[in-house]
């Protein structure tokens, strides 16, 4: 029997790149990564692990058609956050009397139709399609949240999949990405913050709800994998490696650092300390809102735990073996 072609979206970034190197040591399979650029240098290690490298834009339905020919499983992903560094979504927001955040999720949206307009043509012979997204934030919340749009453009493509293909939503399941444990690194909001006296404050909650950190370049495969295996689709799954809180990660920081630490929860202001502009605050304010008060799913009752569908939990990072192996010296 024919090795079964995988094909992977972001083949070199943090989810799809981990997708690529598990399946790369999968026997019997052939995988196939996607990426604007084949012959950048991100791409070698990938290209040497016998990954075939081939060039498309989520931009462009035609050339996604092409790149998913044969494909008997498709990892789906799409960034919200690179449309926010782009000068022209700046330009066309201020061109439409609109947010930039308002202007990247209407753009990652339309990627995420395209991606799924062109899945729709291989039907015959795929077997199994993973999207990575997120809840919907204004669904859940009863509409009090309005700017978590990096969730919920994610969502609304989702939805859109759901309620139009149900022949290819019949083949899918859907991976909500937790909270990046390299966040605490890339958002200085989130960054242990030394004290005069030598002590540290890190992120609180003022909600109850346990946060799921996440470690993408390593967890994301075991994810993808369980859902390509699973014996049925229409599996929601919240990925993380550790479901904890907040006050918990502190206290595994502190031990590991070996410091003492404490706990604050991070408001609008606190955001607006850190010079995020006025369209962020609100962003990263509401993102951090709906996670402590309805919990990243949202409470969704269908969305299961990475253990209950099959994940090869043990091979999941470990938040204080993360933390060991990060360099701090900046923060301390």
């Amino acid at each position: 029997m024919p090795d079964k072609l995988i094909v992977i979206l972001g083949a070199t970034g943090l989810q799809g790149g981990s997708v690529a190197r598990l399946y790369a040591t999968l026997p019997g399979w052939r995988i196939r990564g996607i990426t604007r650029n084949p012959t950048k240098a991100s791409c070698s290690p990938l290209r040497e692990a016998g990954v075939e490298l081939v060039a498309a834009d989520l931009d462009d339905v035609e050339s996604l058609e092409k790149a998913f020919e044969g494909a008997n499983a498709i990892f789906a992903v799409t960034d919200f956050w690179q449309f926010i560094q782009l000068p022209s979504t700046n330009q066309a927001a201020a061109e439409q009397g609109r947010e930039p955040n308002q202007v990247a999720m209407d753009l990652e949206i339309q990627q995420g139709k395209n991606i799924i307009h062109a899945a729709v043509k291989h039907l015959g012979t795929l077997d199994r399609f993973v999207v990575s997204t997120l809840s919907d934030s204004e669904k859940w919340s009863g509409g009090k949240i309005k700017w978590n749009l990096h969730f919920d453009g994610k969502a609304k493509y989702t939805q859109y999949l759901k309620d139009n293909f149900p022949e290819l939503a019949k083949k899918s399941s859907y991976l909500q990405m937790g909270f990046y444990l390299s966040n605490e690194h890339t958002m200085p909001v989130l960054t242990p913050q030394k004290q005069e006296n030598g002590t540290f404050v890190l992120m609180g909650s003022a909600g109850t709800h346990l946060t799921p950190y996440v470690d993408p370049p390593n967890d994301t495969g075991y994810f993808v994998k369980a859902l390509m295996e699973a014996k049925e689709a229409n599996v929601t799954m919240l990925g993380y490696c550790e479901l904890i809180s907040n006050e918990e990660y502190a206290a595994i920081w502190s031990k590991v650092m070996g410091v003492k630490t404490r706990t604050v929860a991070k408001g609008m202001e606190d955001l607006k300390a850190a010079g995020l502009p006025d369209f962020l605050v609100r962003e990263v304010g509401e993102s951090l809102a709906y996670a402590s008060t309805w919990g990243w799913d949202g409470g969704d009752p269908e969305v299961k735990h990475p253990k209950d569908v099959g994940v090869e939990m043990d091979k999941l990072t470990k938040v204080a073996e993360w933390i060991r192996k990060e360099d701090w010296s900046s923060v301390l």
